[in-house]
């Protein structure tokens, strides 16, 4: 019988969900994926959290519950600390593991690999060497798999650089570009901006979690906008508009975040969409320098979306719309 890993749909898996899936596939190991976050899901992550957790956090307990229930033989819960030299993640990423143990004791052993390359390439290497041999594969067969998991990765972030939207259907992981001026293949630049583009900011699991967002994205579109993302910037770019802060940003999110942001400046987009979840402690920085200095360096409008489980989808809407009609009556004059 094939061996199954668990897969939290939360928080890192949509950075690195080709990168893990391949990786564990290769090695003939079975990847169950939690299916998209529902209000069962989030009652659930809600009712285990502590007070004062942030809400993607609270719906990463109610995936790993949904896993348990499933019936997975073991559960994948990397230790993240670094994904960049002199950068870190979340504080609450490098804790998950201890807090997923924490709470669900009885629940199957999961495998908890430190990815850290503040300390070094090899050092990340060793531990994922290190649960090749836990689970009875060779090093070089472990190498092999990661290798192929980082051109799964290397892949995808090409196809979000030129535009294409990931989707949550299995079948056709991948929708089109509504507009582009080239076929969205690796290498090629992405395609051009319409009338109305909306720069969203924001992590990750904020943006393509469709529960958690309360459909914006889809909202945005059905109202005539393009949506761009800071995956749809290459990291070069991000890393050079980076630089232009006077102060070196240090969350690697952050980072790519302020990154995106100038920009948008610079193109510039039509107006700029911040989605932030409430309790969140780096965006608590983050979203105050972009206002800051979107507000003084142009002239472009922002709207700042603050979410938690308590928040009205009346009151997205209506935000929304209000936002996106200012950005039309500005066109028109």
């Amino acid at each position: 019988m094939c061996v199954t890993v668990g897969i939290p749909r939360a928080l890192a898996y949509y950075d690195y969900y080709s990168l893990w899936e391949v990786f564990f596939s290769s090695l003939g190991i079975k990847p169950v994926i939690s299916p998209p976050t529902n209000q069962a899901i989030l009652n659930e992550g809600v009712r285990r959290a502590v007070d004062g957790t942030c809400l993607p956090v609270k719906i990463f307990y109610g995936h790993v519950q949904w896993l348990i229930e499933a019936g997975v033989d073991h559960l994948f819960l990397p230790r993240i600390v670094s994904v960049a030299p002199r950068e870190y993640i979340c504080p609450k990423f490098m804790g998950l593991p201890d807090m997923m143990t924490a709470v669900f004791r009885a629940g199957p052993r999961a495998w908890c690999p430190t990815i850290d390359l503040n300390r070094s390439v090899e050092y990340v290497y060793g531990q994922i060497e290190e649960l090749g041999r836990t689970l009875g594969y060779s090093s070089r067969d472990t190498h092999l798999a990661l290798q192929e998991g980082l051109k799964a990765q290397s892949q995808t972030e090409s196809y979000l650089q030129a535009g294409y939207w990931p989707t949550q259907d299995p079948q056709c992981p991948w929708e089109q570009p509504i507009k582009r001026d080239v076929d969205a293949q690796p290498g090629y630049e992405p395609f051009s901006f319409p009338d109305l583009c909306i720069g969203l900011l924001g992590h990750s699991y904020l943006i393509y979690d469709e529960f958690a967002n309360m459909q914006i994205v889809a909202r945005l579109r059905a109202m005539g906008a393009e949506i761009r993302t800071v995956d749809m910037l290459s990291q070069a770019r991000l890393e050079a508009r980076a630089e232009q802060w006077p102060k070196r940003m240090f969350w690697t999110s952050g980072r790519r975040i302020l990154g995106a942001a100038s920009e948008y400046m610079e193109v510039p987009v039509a107006g700029i969409v911040y989605i932030t979840a409430f309790g969140c402690g780096t965006d608590s920085l983050t979203a105050e320098l972009v206002e800051r200095t979107i507000r003084r360096q142009s002239k472009i409008p922002q709207l700042i979306l603050n979410l938690d489980e308590h928040t009205g989808e009346a009151g997205v809407v209506t935000r929304l719309e209000a936002f996106v009609d200012m950005l039309r009556w500005r066109q028109s004059r």
